[in-house]
């Protein structure tokens, strides 16, 4: 599986824990970075030179939603984000913001399962099919490597 960091993106605490447990039973060696809020992440998206290998995102968060911060990624100056995979887990959605959130090039939308082990199935899935999906690097240095070769 693929070991860059994996940010989870949701006020509620209790989810947060819930993901920290699905990690625990999953045995899995990544990074997590848990945020809060939108304002949160856009200030780390300036201080890391690595981009994370996956950004899961509430839709429902205070101030700036999750759409609003999508948006915002898909703007910021550095290439390197925009490839990084944006998915969307939340815990209820219309019809109308799954269209949104694909309209904003979002990878993926789910709705919170109610049970813990349909939770950790599908946040399974999720880093199964993305640690085996080829994407462009998300390091600087490595871009460069690459290219010079």
């Amino acid at each position: 599986m693929n070991n860059g960091d994996i940010w989870i993106i949701d006020e509620d605490m209790d989810e947060q824990d819930l993901i920290r447990e699905v990690a625990t039973d999953l045995k899995l060696e990544n990074k997590f970075v848990y945020l809060t809020k939108a304002d949160e992440v856009l200030d780390l998206l300036e201080e890391i030179t690595e981009a994370p290998f996956l950004i899961i995102c509430e839709l429902h968060l205070p101030k700036m939603n999750g759409f609003k911060l999508r948006e915002v990624i898909l703007t910021h100056d550095e290439r390197k984000y925009k490839s990084v995979p944006f998915i969307f887990w939340t815990t209820q959605a219309s019809e109308q913001q799954v269209k949104d959130a694909y309209d904003l090039s979002a990878h993926g939308f789910f709705i919170k399962e109610d049970s813990y082990e349909e939770m950790k199935k599908t946040f399974l899935m999720i880093l199964q099919y993305w640690s085996k999906s080829k994407m462009p690097a998300k390091s600087e240095d490595y871009a460069r490597g690459a290219m010079s070769k």
